[in-house]
């Protein structure tokens, strides 16, 4: 196929998830739930130096994870192509803020073009309405409730958002478009 291999990528994602749980106490909004606020975090990415006024290429996927516990605090794990070139930086935020750029190193053979998606095409803004339509369905399920985990992955045919429902007995899996409308939800 023509996609990148992801293992690499994946380990370092297992490994952040697992740092972040040492944060520092902040007292940050949920970006799940609350309206404009994952929309803020992005703009502050878009506005980093030497990405005003690019379209950001986002490579392959996005993770977010919303913490309930105290003291821990939301976190997004992002990679973004430099602009003009074929480089791949790792940002991540939590705590508050956005950390990166870290150099990424590809492997495989794949295409550029085929690993990528604009980051215009993603409506961040619709997540707290993709949250409330999932937290309608969970009321269904015994002990249910909305997944910390939304992922943006990148498909055969495109990006899409991965999320679910998650309750005492079973777990059911949503998907949705880029603009938050809901495309699939079946048990797992």
């Amino acid at each position: 196929g023509g996609f990148m291999k992801k293992l690499l990528m994946l380990a370092m994602v297992l490994v952040m998830f697992a740092i972040v749980g040492c944060g520092g106490g902040s007292s940050s909004k949920n970006m799940f739930t609350e309206q404009g606020e994952l929309v803020r975090i992005m703009d502050e990415l878009k506005n980093k130096d030497g990405f005003k006024g690019h379209d950001l290429l986002v490579f392959q996927d996005i993770s977010l994870m919303h913490f309930e516990q105290e003291g821990v605090s939301d976190s997004i794990d992002i990679y973004i192509v430099k602009p003009g070139t074929e480089d791949v930086d790792n940002y991540k935020y939590s705590n508050g803020k956005w950390e990166g750029p870290n150099p990424v190193q590809l492997t495989g053979d794949g295409r550029m073009e085929d690993n990528v998606t604009p980051m215009s095409k993603i409506d961040f803004s619709k997540v707290p309405d993709m949250y409330k339509q999932l937290e309608a369905k969970a009321k269904d399920v015994e002990g249910g409730k909305v997944s910390n985990l939304l992922v943006y992955i990148l498909g055969r045919d495109g990006m899409y958002a991965s999320w679910g429902v998650e309750g005492t007995r079973e777990k059911y899996n949503a998907d949705f478009d880029l603009n938050g409308n809901l495309t699939g939800y079946e048990k797992q």
